[in-house]
């Protein structure tokens, strides 16, 4: 769905373009591909792949001590007290918050292993975003897409109206506020 949007967007851009026969140029890259040809992404999936074994394995080791626990306890549940009993059940919830936590820590949208891929792809993106805005300047490109989602990658500055929406915005509050 947002890849239509973006593409009925960017259909739109191109044809008030040439409705009104502004020389724009415009190109596209297709992200994926570039990342797929380099090396330095296959190295950031290498170590990855690297991290998530050691958190599956620490998970595992985890999750054994675990189900060692409920076993004791449902063979020797007949045995215990009431008091010992409770005192069990409440060390293997204990053990199951903490196994959720620790699994949330390492793999949840704030996890570690976000943080690590954030770290490492960090100078891959930067280097595109720089190869991205060297050939769109050696080039003479207006603006440059990313051919899968239609998001703009590079742009002249001669377009961006930041500054005039902040200024109307400024003086319509104005206007309001009179």
């Amino acid at each position: 769905m947002k890849s239509k949007n973006y593409t009925y967007q960017l259909t739109i851009f191109i044809f008030l373009s040439f409705l009104f026969s502004t020389e724009i140029k415009l190109g596209h890259v297709f992200a994926d591909r570039i990342f797929n040809e380099l090396d330095e992404v296959r190295q950031v999936s290498i170590e990855m792949e690297k991290e998530q074994r050691k958190i599956e394995i620490e998970y595992q080791n985890l999750q054994f001590e675990l189900d060692s626990l409920l076993r004791n306890y449902e063979q020797q549940k007949m045995l215990m007290s009431d008091d010992r009993r409770a005192k069990t059940e409440a060390t293997i919830q204990t053990k199951g918050a903490e196994l959720e936590r620790y699994l949330q820590s390492k793999t949840g949208p704030q996890g570690e292993l976000i943080q690590i891929q954030e770290r490492l792809m960090a100078p891959i993106y930067e280097k595109i975003e720089k190869a991205i805005d060297v050939v769109g300047k050696e080039e003479g490109y207006d603006y440059i897409f990313n051919g899968s989602t239609g998001l703009i990658l590079y742009t002249i500055d001669q377009y961006d109206l930041t500054q005039k929406v902040i200024d109307k915005l400024k003086q319509m509050s104005q206007s309001e506020n009179e």
